[in-house]
């Protein structure tokens, strides 16, 4: 999804122009031995880092990322290798970066950053991450708000992520309902304070159901009087003691306390407890540990945490 989000922003015009001049550059240093040996000399002249300009490939989108972080790295010492007289004859439709355009790709690598950073949590195998694809969402959405500062060009690319990114996972509503439980779910980010309050509350109320609609059945109590089967047994004479103080001492699992009544208790306890931290929180880990105080909360954990928000790793 962010692949294709990024797709949708370097499709404006002036953008692909921009990492085309950049490709360009970068293509001549990788072909040509003596232009590579040249940008060496003058990196270790400018004491910069000795490292090779990294090319575009169109099928990872992280690579446009790190050509343009790796070009303005070495931005110096390209101009200079392209000046060298040694160059000059061989250098052909190469178009070096005016301030401008400088300023402009500057603009977009932080742009980016957000993105990258994205594609490398769902990425992880360590934890679960089909739980942050909606909050992630969210603080990419964030992120591509234009800023008055952004040039006509940022502007444009944000706003063509944006257009692209805000209606995935919307439909069919099942799929967004699901990522919101699985979110919920989520030890780090079960405040949901990512979303509106209204849908926060329909959210655990849909987990309720949920969970009810899974486990209801296999809690239900025993048929009593006239469900009852023929052949039962008949009731076990009462003790003394329970005969005078069985009503009055009666324990609290023993009173009149409905299935529905135990999720809606369980489930605000859950929501009442502290949040994992986001930094270094395991949530599987959490699951493990408080898997008796939430039972069947951490039932439904089991199955959703299970799903990957990322078909590769």
């Amino acid at each position: 999804m962010i692949n294709l989000a990024w797709q949708s922003g370097i499709s404006v015009n002036q953008m692909d122009r921009l990492l085309g001049r950049i490709r360009k550059v970068v293509s001549f240093f990788h072909r040509n031995t003596t232009a590579a040996h040249v940008l060496k000399t003058k990196q270790e002249m400018l004491q910069l880092p000795a490292h090779k300009l990294i090319h575009h490939v169109t099928t990872r989108w992280n690579s446009t990322y790190d050509m343009l972080e790796r070009y303005l790295e070495q931005q110096a010492a390209v101009y200079s290798a392209l000046t060298e007289k040694t160059l000059k004859k061989n250098i052909r439709d190469i178009v070096t970066l005016s301030d401008d355009d400088v300023k402009v790709a500057e603009e977009v690598l932080q742009l980016l950053k957000p993105l990258k950073t994205v594609t490398t949590l769902v990425s992880t195998e360590n934890a679960p991450s089909v739980s942050m694809i909606l909050p992630l969402k969210n603080r990419i959405l964030q992120s591509m708000c234009a800023n008055e500062e952004d040039s006509s060009i940022t502007r444009d690319v944000k706003a063509a992520i944006r257009g692209d990114l805000i209606s995935r996972y919307t439909n069919p509503t099942e799929i967004e309902d699901y990522l919101h439980r699985s979110t919920a779910l989520d030890p780090r980010f079960k405040s949901l304070t990512h979303i509106e309050p209204a849908l926060r509350e329909k959210t655990y109320i849909d987990l309720k159901k949920y969970i009810h609609t899974e486990e209801g059945q296999a809690t239900e109590p025993t048929p009593t009087g006239a469900d009852t089967e023929p052949n039962a047994s008949p009731p076990q004479k009462k003790s003394a003691m329970e005969e005078l103080f069985g009503d009055t001492f009666v324990k609290e699992s023993d009173t009149d306390k409905t299935f529905s009544n135990t999720i809606k208790e369980e489930v605000a306890s859950y929501r009442a407890a502290s949040n994992v931290p986001v930094d270094g929180g395991n949530p599987l880990a959490w699951w493990k540990h408080n898997e008796c105080k939430y039972p069947h909360i951490a039932k439904m954990a089991r199955h959703y945490l299970a799903v990957p928000g990322t078909s590769v790793p």
